[in-house]
């Protein structure tokens, strides 16, 4: 299975991501609500039919939450941008913040770079020599600072495993939205 990066942006992007099939969950897909409706009508009181505009607001109403949907995940995607663009205007700027486990960004990093891959699409064997990297290592390591804050020269942005953009200071990962300071 792919991953659907934007490669722009580096993050998920609802946008590329390919139409999501019913698995069952709690989201109602139109072929679920059209069974609904189907069984509504086979299953009504003969002596008391619903009327038509009944489905009709029923569909409606339907449409619109799939629209509200829609428009939510749209603003979830502006939102991972505004913070990528937020993260990308401090590269070189000395920044304050509060440190954040690095393992995950490492893992994923160094995933990619040796199978092309992130961590949680690797094989048991492939994460076995992922954790080996001496750069997983240092970052596991390090995971005792987690939540000390930190100072220094933002040299890169990277996109955690969740698709949140952290900022990468001489090796320490920091937590974009805890920058208390920038200079």
């Amino acid at each position: 299975m792919a991953l659907n990066i934007d490669p722009v942006t580096g993050l998920q992007n609802a946008s590329i991501a390919p139409a999501k099939q019913a698995t069952g969950g709690q989201d109602l897909g139109s072929v679920d609500f059209m069974k609904l409706i189907i069984a509504q009508m086979r299953n009504q009181n003969p002596l008391e039919p619903q009327k038509d505009s009944d489905f009709m607001a029923q569909m409606a109403q339907f449409e619109a939450l799939n629209q509200t949907k829609a428009t939510a995940q749209g603003m979830k995607v502006l939102q991972g941008l505004s913070e990528l663009s937020s993260a990308a205007g401090l590269l070189g700027r000395v920044v304050t913040g509060r440190q954040v486990s690095a393992v995950g960004v490492t893992r994923d990093a160094v995933g990619r770079e040796v199978f092309g891959a992130p961590y949680s699409q690797l094989s048991t064997d492939q994460r076995t020599r992922v954790n080996r990297d001496e750069r997983v290592q240092a970052a596991v390591a390090d995971i005792e600072n987690a939540g000390q804050e930190a100072r220094g020269t933002v040299d890169r942005v990277v996109v955690g495993p969740d698709g949140i953009p952290m900022l990468s200071v001489g090796g320490k990962v920091l937590d974009l939205f805890t920058v208390s300071e920038i200079r």
